[in-house]
């Protein structure tokens, strides 16, 4: 599997389709679970980290702080919990809508795939966490390395989703974007929504 790891940033083309074709889901499942933990520890140490928890806290009116829910275990498993959920939810969209594509790969070897595209978040997370803190130029460079390690998994999803279907470049990315170009539209509508119902419920004050 460490093998499998490094080639995944020098050949991930060939590493995703060995993934999906070998089905090593378990394989996919530890990366997803070690890059969530990752990204838990680095919110944990971020720069503002106790400002928003203490921002909501007040926003809310509820206690927050010094509660089980801002302790480090449950910041974890929080994050573990959503990173292998998101994992499961965004291999069965991209699964269903790759088929509109006549995708033929199974949906286990989509998630080992999809779990191997993660593997730069291996790097990115700990090492954003590290210059966040180092202050202010070293995180804005922090955000810059955010940002290209985002785009990279980004790129090695759309490859993985590319080498698990059988499919072709063109179609791999519109399965990926058809899914994110539809939950925009659908959070933009439930804003005007609740934009609306807030402005009918609301009295007009006339002076």
């Amino acid at each position: 599997m460490w093998e499998r790891i490094f080639e995944a940033f020098s050949a991930p083309a060939k590493t995703l389709r060995q993934a999906a074709e070998k089905e090593l889901w378990k394989e996919g499942l530890f990366i997803v679970a070690v890059v969530a933990i990752l990204n838990g520890l680095s919110e944990m140490v971020a720069p503002g980290y106790i400002d928003a928890l203490q921002y909501l806290e007040e926003s809310l009116n509820l206690p927050i702080m010094g509660t089980p829910l801002t302790s480090p275990g449950f910041e974890l498993f929080s994050s573990l919990f959503g990173g292998l959920l998101g994992w499961l939810v965004v291999g069965a969209v991209f699964f269903l809508v790759a088929k509109i594509f006549k995708g033929q790969g199974s949906f286990v070897g989509m998630l080992a795939s999809l779990g191997y595209a993660n593997c730069p978040y291996l790097i990115g997370a700990p090492l954003a966490a590290i210059t966040s803190v180092a202050g202010t130029f070293v995180a804005i460079l922090s955000g810059v390395i955010g940002f290209a390690v985002g785009i990279w998994v980004l790129v090695l999803n759309i490859i993985a989703i590319r080498e698990s279907q059988q499919i072709s470049t063109g179609a791999a990315a519109a399965t990926y974007f058809i899914p994110v170009i539809l939950l925009i539209i659908l959070l933009v509508l439930l804003g005007v929504l609740i934009a609306i119902a807030i402005f009918t419920t609301t009295p007009l004050m006339y002076p």
